[in-house]
């Protein structure tokens, strides 16, 4: 009887070890932002520091999460962000800004130099969606920001930015595609949007 229970024990021991793990792919938040030359120059003396992301603890793991209908939330079990969409969208903010030269520097949060300027922002949206029958998927990516004077505290100007978008098909892959595309549109129209603010 012992050798029979030994047996098995060694049997299931090398069946749980050559079980197969699901390979994970990872993808990348990047988008590629093309800005004319600005020429806005009130803030060309200011500095700016651009604030920790504010956004829900969805977006600020790995996980690739995405709705179905109206009101189901899921995972996607074999793809997941490089960097989570919180950081990576934070940095993307940074980078736009440095961009434009609107400003004669921009600051990360965790930097201790005192800035002219403050800028919040927050994540209300950055997932892709399928339909109740899960035959059409698209994107949606929803920013609000609110530029802060730093020496009185008073919002000198806020606005939300927002782009939806298709997916060409009904995976992952196409949703980190659409996903990076309407951030581009949201990142450009903010561009705008500090061009005008610094007129």
């Amino acid at each position: 009887m012992i050798k029979i229970f030994t047996a098995l024990f060694i049997a299931l021991f090398f069946v749980s070890c050559a079980t197969v793990q699901p390979h994970i792919e990872e993808y990348r938040i990047a988008p590629k932002v093309q800005l004319k030359q600005f020429t806005a120059q009130v803030c060309r003396e200011k500095s700016i520091k651009v604030g920790q992301t504010f956004s829900s603890n969805l977006l600020m793991s790995m996980d690739m999460n995405y709705g179905v209908g109206s009101y189901k939330l899921d995972t996607f079990n074999q793809s997941q962000w490089a960097l989570s969409p919180n950081r990576a969208i934070n940095r993307a903010i940074a980078e736009m800004l440095r961009d434009t030269k609107l400003f004669k520097n921009v600051q990360i949060a965790k930097s201790r130099s005192k800035t002219d300027f403050y800028l919040e922002s927050n994540i209300e949206d950055f997932m892709q969606y399928f339909s109740e029958d899960e035959k059409q998927s698209f994107v949606n990516v929803r920013i609000s920001m609110s530029l802060i004077d730093r020496k009185t505290s008073q919002v000198v100007a806020t606005k939300i930015f927002s782009k939806k978008l298709p997916t060409k098909e009904l995976n992952a892959a196409s949703g980190v595609v659409a996903l990076n595309k309407a951030l581009q549109d949201v990142l450009s129209q903010s561009a705008l949007w500090f061009e005008e603010v610094c007129q």
